[in-house]
């Protein structure tokens, strides 16, 4: 069964896409979108993203990352351009579903760019006082307006909401073009999910066909990441047809690769 880590940051520190790679051949995960949050999350940029997804093609699909505020349709635009596939979005200066963001969404939309929404708390590295980052604004509901707004732009809600993990999953549940990853640190959110069992949140009929898999972990810890899911997924008696669902076939699909 084909893997692809849908949820990858690079960090700017040495060999990193190096050690990726090497985690990557191992585990046999064919590829992995990757994005640079920047400074503020001892990352690296758009632009050296860009280079890495030119340097080690195909292995890599270049999510472009987006700070709603900061960031204009027409970087959207040009980023697309020169060849990323899809956006990651997240910080933004005000919530979410503020309608001066209208045209952001628009854009992936009409680009055919599948966006990947950080949800829940986060935490960066380095921040200016006069910089106020409000979780509360990348609250799952908060893209609710959006998926409904552009039906036809594929989105991703990152950690299944992080602490809102019923409201993602009843988005997901109610909108087509939603779906939600399980990602994050191993001793985080997913810790609880398997005590509260996942099957709690994703309860409907075909609830995890939409999922998409995805790390957003450190090379060192994606091995541990892929094992749970799959032991989650088999305690649970997923279909084949729904386990290839989630660790390719919808990623694959919004992004309109074979």
């Amino acid at each position: 069964m084909e893997i692809i880590d849908a949820h990858a940051n690079i960090l700017s520190s040495p060999d990193y896409v190096l050690e990726l790679m090497t985690e990557m051949n191992r585990l046999e995960i064919s590829k992995a979108c990757i994005s640079g949050l920047g400074s503020m999350f001892n990352s690296v940029s758009n632009k050296e993203i860009l280079k890495i997804v030119d340097d080690f093609s195909p292995r890599f699909v270049g999510a472009y990352f987006v700070r709603p505020g900061v960031t204009n349709v027409m970087e959207i635009q040009d980023a697309h351009s020169l060849g990323f596939r899809m956006l990651k979005v997240a910080i933004p200066k005000k919530p979410y579903n503020d309608q001066a963001f209208l045209p952001l969404w628009g854009a992936a939309q009409r680009l055919n760019m599948p966006i990947l929404f950080h949800t829940g708390l986060i935490t960066v590295a380095e921040a200016s006082p006069k910089d106020m980052i409000l979780s509360l604004d990348m609250h799952p509901l908060r893209i609710e307006p959006i998926a409904n707004s552009f039906p036809d732009l594929n989105i991703i809600l990152s950690q299944l909401g992080g602490h809102w993990n019923r409201d993602a999953a009843e988005l997901a549940r109610m909108r087509a073009n939603v779906y939600v990853d399980l990602t994050g640190e191993q001793d985080g959110w997913r810790q609880r999910i398997d005590v509260e069992g996942l099957e709690k949140y994703l309860y409907w009929p075909n609830a995890f066909q939409d999922l998409v898999f995805g790390t957003n972990t450190e090379p060192s810890q994606i091995e541990q990441i892929l094992s749970e899911d799959r032991n989650r997924y088999t305690k649970l008696n997923l279909d084949e047809n729904t386990k290839e669902m989630i660790f390719s076939g919808n990623i694959k699909k919004m992004l309109g690769i074979h």
